[in-house]
This record gives structure tokens, sequence and C-alpha cells, in this order.
């Protein structure tokens, strides 16, 4: 009975891992510039050379709950990460001393989300999730990932 048991916890456990979902696009994503968000994964977006635009306390974020898989996104401020497929996110508007053209959102290879950047509004055809920090001078009311 005892060997019964383990087998099916075990066969229960592989069947929620091999079960589990990604996140749905855009719906459970969010964008919050205010901290990170309860009850979600996120991945904090920041640039420590733009002192101007409180980027301290800027997350993106997805559901995290049994049966949702992690996405397993990481910030980089200073290039692409190597063997991780990289969006380039940039906003033309902010100062070259606040270092803004090296920074890139990642994702594993295998991932199933291919995001595209925009610094001009949303991209026609996709779907978008905005990025605005209120409090950054530099046009960041524009700027969107899609997919």
């Amino acid at each position: 009975m005892k060997t019964l048991t383990i087998i099916c916890l075990v066969l229960a456990l592989c069947g929620a891992t091999l079960a589990a979902r990604y996140p749905t696009w855009p719906q459970e994503f969010r964008w919050n510039s205010a901290g990170s968000v309860d009850g979600m994964a996120c991945t904090r977006i920041h640039e420590s050379a733009d002192k101007a635009g409180t980027w301290l306390d800027n997350y993106f974020c997805h559901a995290s709950a049994p049966g949702i898989q992690g996405v397993g996104m990481r910030w980089s401020s200073a290039g692409p990460i190597s063997g991780m497929r990289c969006t380039y996110i940039v906003e033309r508007a902010e100062p070259l001393r606040t270092t803004w053209l090296d920074n890139f959102l990642c994702v594993p290879s295998d991932s199933p989300f291919r995001f595209s950047w925009s610094s001009a509004g949303p991209i026609k055809g996709k779907k978008c999730i905005q990025w605005h920090e209120s409090a950054d001078p530099h046009t960041w009311h524009d700027n969107y990932l899609c997919m």
C-alpha cells in the first residue's frame, strides 16, 4: 500500500509539471512602475545610470501559480545575455548619460515568447503592454512591449 501511495504521488507531481502552461499574453503579464506585484513573478527593470527617472522600483511581471510555468525572464542593462533570446529595450529620447542604449529583456532561447519593442506607440497587429515610468521626463509615455 505504501509503495502504491508513493507511485501515485510521483505520478501526480510529474503530471502537474507536464501540464504546466505558460502565462497568457498579454492578460497574465503586468508592468508596474511602483514595485513588484503581489502574487506574480517579477523581473526588475533597472538602469542604474538613469538617476532622474526613478528606475529603482520598476518591474515586469507575469502570473505565478500552480500549473503556470515560469517565463525565465532576465533583465540586462549591459548588453544581451549569452544563450538567451533578447529584446532590445531603448528610449532614444533619453540622454546618452542614462545609458539606455544597452538594455535588454531576455528569455530562454526556447521560450514561446518573441517580444518586440516600440518607443513610439503600440505596434499595429500585435498585442502590447505599455511600459510607462511617469517620473522619467524622457518620453516614457509611448513605450510598449509587444508580441
